[in-house]
């Protein structure tokens, strides 16, 4: 934790509440407007950012009812007395008893991860602050049946709505880095029942609280957070359930932090309305919160003084501790109006948690002499329009082959280390590993063959002063590319590279022995190898799991096929009854997609270059059919280049008629070959190896 600014914190008049707690609904238009305004006036103040919960989310559960209404197990009944909202009862039909029902999407893993790919990116650019996480809001299973289905169906339905939740939960896990991640569990109903205000289905109400609430708390890994909102509810304005006074949130605070195998991040507790009083707290006396676990009091009302809260706070803080201020519920249901006003009293009712204008305590600098961006030609070349459209790609689903790689490097690197991205092209693999390590102080150097490409990823990363490029030259006296060591320079030598990945590229390597050596020369000792590619023969692929460039060799034989067969392309049967030319083109297309190798082959060329296997594993990644042919198309001149001539083996490029004909085979054989399904299987293979440390 960074040390907050020097203030004053208690006098015998005064205690200033350190840092500050945003319950989850903001009142903006979107969660890019939340984060961007939070930021810029809270950044210091906050450790968590919630997105607003903007949108059908405003009113909290209310979007929820349709989830559950549309089930076909519902009916409809009048509305029962003390109902949160005036909505119809849902009840099983006559002869239901709910072993059938389930849920699909409830809508809360898609709007997190929606709002996740906004935050990264505001974070990667400095506007959220370092540090600070991704905060999501989730009422509890209790929350949305309690609510919105009858009290003697409730024990039926609970169980099918909670299934529905841990998947969403689950979902969010697997996308969300958890080191990004802080999942707040809203508690409404549950102090609604504490306080007899809402009834609850199960006799002993304290036992079933608490045993649902470590429950769905033990799902969340130690290395996301966990907090709690209590909340008193809202009819609209008005609490709906206030107690006499903090005990029985002391009470299950104390219970839930010594119950739940993993730590407890926060506690809010709410203050309501006209009860910021000595008698209200007291009950604080008696909160035995471990020391990670962070109080909360929503003591701040908008249009209060804060200077009324001040004996309160002081008494608070005699009574706990340290601890952090926030508002007694969400904001969604003020005017977007009354948000700067109630924003300034945050920021005059606490003090920072961290130090806003305090420079970072390292930043990263490439060693002296070595030239982030090299003085060469491509540098200043237009950017070329098939590099834009490789670039394109990274949108792709069959591109989740990298996050595996992304969570690797992410656990690999430190502050201050330098990764080598090598056949990094334009700069895919680059791009998703900045969103998920944000501002981390890392060297990382993009090496690529393609100056196209890197001229792609110059501009992509040019005022990133952590990245730098290199390109790999073809000397065509020795027939070979440069090696790494020989385009690094000498002062980059001097210092080496701690980490290299290598991403759906090695078996593109015609020189692989030399090409790895290479790689040794200038990792770190104990420096790590990171490599995937999903054109090597493993032989732990399952049956139905395509390498993917085998793709283009089937292309290959259903076009000639359709050629031979379809009056429509009768003007290339020529060239196909012509095997000498025809091998031509398919020389080429072979040295753009080369004839996959086992995984032996990869793991002994590593032996050979002097690294030790630390691990090798796989993945079944889904590839979008369109979206691959969108990726051949760009290679179109390589895959079926004997369709109207190629460039690189004729010499003249293929008319337009020709390049139509080209895409039109190609689209057709894919469709062929997956039957009109819309996805296929492929096998990825993830390698992880390191130079072993000469110390050892």
């Amino acid at each position: 934790m960074v040390a907050p600014s020097p203030q004053v914190t208690e006098t015998a008049e005064r205690y200033v509440p350190l840092g500050v707690h945003l319950v989850g609904s903001v009142p903006l238009g979107s969660a890019e407007e939340v984060f961007r305004t939070l930021s810029r006036e809270l950044g210091d103040r906050v450790r968590r950012l919630p997105d607003g919960e903007t949108g059908p989310r405003a009113d909290w559960i209310v979007w929820q009812y349709p989830v559950l209404s549309s089930r076909t197990q519902f009916e409809v009944a009048p509305p029962a007395p003390r109902s949160y909202r005036a909505l119809p009862q849902l009840k099983l039909r006559a002869g239901e008893e709910g072993r059938e029902l389930s849920f699909g999407s409830l809508g809360y893993a898609e709007a997190a991860l929606a709002s996740y790919r906004t935050f990264s990116v505001l974070k990667r650019d400095g506007i959220i602050p370092r540090g600070c996480r991704f905060q999501v809001c989730l009422p509890t299973p209790l929350a949305p049946v309690s609510a919105f289905v009858a009290l003697d169906d409730q024990a039926a339905v609970e169980p099918a709505y909670e299934a529905a939740m841990t998947a969403e939960l689950a979902q969010m896990l697997d996308q969300i880095p958890h080191d990004q991640l802080a999942l707040q569990w809203d508690t409404n109903v549950e102090f609604g029942m504490l306080e007899g205000d809402i009834s609850a289905w199960f006799a002993d109400v304290k036992a079933g609280i608490l045993e649902r609430l470590i429950r769905i708390s033990r799902l969340v890994p130690s290395d996301a957070e966990l907090g709690f909102h209590f909340c008193l509810g809202h009819d609209e304005e008005a609490p709906r359930h206030v107690p006499d006074d903090l005990g029985r949130m002391v009470e299950v605070a104390n219970a839930l932090a010594a119950s739940i195998d993993r730590p407890v991040n926060w506690v809010h507790m709410p203050v309501p309305p006209g009860r910021a009083d000595s008698a209200f707290i007291e009950p604080l006396r008696d909160l035995r919160l471990p020391s990670e676990t962070e109080l909360y009091l929503g003591l701040l009302e908008p249009g209060a003084s804060n200077e009324a809260l001040r004996p309160t706070a002081a008494h608070a803080h005699r009574l706990a501790g340290e601890f952090g201020v926030a508002t007694p519920c969400g904001w969604g249901r003020l005017p977007p109006a009354q948000l700067p006003a109630l924003i300034a009293a945050h920021v005059q009712a606490s003090r920072p948690v961290r130090d806003s204008t305090a420079a970072p305590g390292y930043t990263f600098a490439w060693p002296e002499g070595f030239a982030r961006i090299p003085d060469e030609n491509w540098v200043a070349e237009p950017m070329d329009a098939f590099g834009l459209h490789y670039d394109t790609v990274e949108n792709h689903g069959w591109y989740r082959n990298l996050d595996l790689t992304v969570e690797q490097l992410a656990g690999d690197l430190s502050e201050g280390q330098i990764m080598l991205d090598y056949s990094g092209g334009t700069g895919i693999l680059l791009d998703r590993l900045l969103l998920r390590i944000f501002d981390r102080q890392v060297g990382m150097l993009v090496v690529d063959s393609s100056p196209k490409f890197l001229r792609v990823a110059l501009e992509r990363f040019r005022s990133d002063p952590r990245v730098a490029f290199r390109r790999l030259r073809y000397l065509k006296d020795e027939r070979r590319l440069n090696y790494l060591d020989e385009v690094v320079g000498e002062s980059f030598l001097r210092r080496g590279a701690d980490v290299l990945a290598s991403t759906n590229a090695i078996h593109l390597y015609d020189d692989l022995e030399a090409t790895l050596a290479a790689w040794g020369r200038v990792l770190v000792p104990g420096g790590r190898v990171r490599i995937n590619s999903g054109n090597l023969r493993n032989p732990r692929a399952a049956e139905n799991e395509w390498i993917i460039d085998e793709t283009v060799y089937v292309v290959h034989e259903v076009a000639t096929g359709l050629v031979r067969t379809d009056p429509t392309y009768a003007r290339y049967r020529g060239v196909v009854d012509e095997p000498e030319r025809m091998q031509a083109y398919l020389d080429y297309r072979d040295r753009v997609f080369p004839a996959p190798r086992p995984l032996d082959v990869y793991l002994e060329a590593l032996r050979e270059g002097g690294f030790a296997i630390d691990d090798v594993t796989e993945r079944t990644i889904e590839a979008d059919v369109k979206e691959w042919y969108e990726f051949l198309a760009a290679y179109a001149d390589a895959v079926l280049g004997w369709v109207g001539g190629s460039v690189k083996v004729d010499g003249v490029a293929a008319t337009d008629e020709a390049a139509a004909d080209r895409l039109e085979l190609l689209r057709t054989a894919l469709d062929v070959i997956f039957g009109g399904r819309p996805t296929f299987l492929c096998c990825w293979t993830y390698i992880s190896a390191s130079k072993p440390d000469s110390s050892g």
